[in-house]
């Protein structure tokens, strides 16, 4: 009995890369460029993270076929990560899918596709994949050093050394090939080829870092405070409070001369209150365009 049980359960948790393809292409969230290059995310499931498993977890974070941590896990799907594990591979999926879209809007995946190729290598559907699954922050980092090695994980994981493992330029015994996207000729490495040139995401409006649309003021605001460690709004107020002091000082020292000049009778109480005056009004002035600005 045990025995016709076992086959059972190995189906239960693990899944070919035609079906993971085929949840990919069935994502209601699904682009178009996921499901022209689900291949590539097959191969991201089988070759790099879970062999197939969609009950897998990693020992420290991460879960399921394509191993999403804790943290979207729960904003994506609003199941634990038990309760994830247990979920169809169509679930899972979903919710991956879910989170890439999210994360392919970003500055780095964005520019990486638009490079067309990078340290020597072509910027393909494998290479934007592993840029995605090993963090936008640590991908921009790579751009940023415009090499390879510019980021490697803890187990010297670097995004184009997974992307090679995506694409099957080093096997992973056991995994067995993966079928390229129906019409699409296989490359020869036993892995899906990409049947659509990596899109150039084109922006209908001016983004942030992560993709969110943001008004031209917030772009500035975001751009400087990322320039120099300041806000734009704590910048303007440091400066109208040195104006502001500066002008009180000015309006104080004309104001004692004034004074001095009366305590010595060289001018009259008249002038005397007339300067006051004028510099109480020109200080208010001041004060009320300041607040205005």
């Amino acid at each position: 009995m045990l025995a016709m049980l076992l086959p059972l359960m190995a189906w239960a948790v693990t899944v070919t890369a035609e079906q993971i393809m085929a949840a990919v292409r069935a994502a209601p969230n699904a682009t178009q460029w996921l499901r022209d290059n689900a291949a590539a995310v097959a191969n991201l499931a089988i070759r790099v993270e879970s062999s197939g498993n969609t009950e897998a977890y990693n020992g420290s974070c991460c879960y399921g076929v394509l191993q999403m941590n804790q943290t979207n896990i729960q904003a994506y799907t609003n199941l634990t990560p038990e309760q994830y594990r247990q979920s169809s591979l169509q679930t899972q999926v979903d919710a991956w899918v879910r989170l890439t879209v999210d994360a392919l809007r970003a500055r780095a995946p964005r520019t990486l596709a638009g490079m067309g190729t990078f340290d020597g290598r072509a910027a393909d559907a494998h290479l934007v994949l592993a840029c995605v699954q090993l963090g936008i922050g640590n991908c921009q980092r790579m751009i940023n050093s415009g090499s390879c090695s510019g980021f490697a994980d803890s187990n010297g994981t670097t995004i184009c050394s997974m992307a090679d493992r995506l694409a099957g330029v080093t096997p992973n015994p056991g995994t067995g090939p993966i079928p390229p996207n129906p019409g699409t000729p296989g490359n020869g490495t036993g892995g899906g080829t990409v049947s659509a040139p990596v899109p150039v995401y084109v922006p209908s409006c001016i983004q942030d870092g992560y993709g969110g649309c943001v008004s031209i003021t917030q772009a500035i605001d975001q751009g400087f405070a990322q320039g120099s460690g300041a806000s734009m709004t704590d910048m303007k107020r440091l400066i109208y409070a040195i104006v502001a002091t500066s002008m009180a000082l000015v309006l104080l020292s004309s104001s004692r001369k004034t004074w001095r000049l009366f305590s010595k009778g060289r001018i009259p109480a008249a002038s005397l209150l007339v300067s006051w005056k004028g510099a109480a009004v020109a200080m208010t002035v001041l004060l009320v365009i300041l607040t205005m600005l």
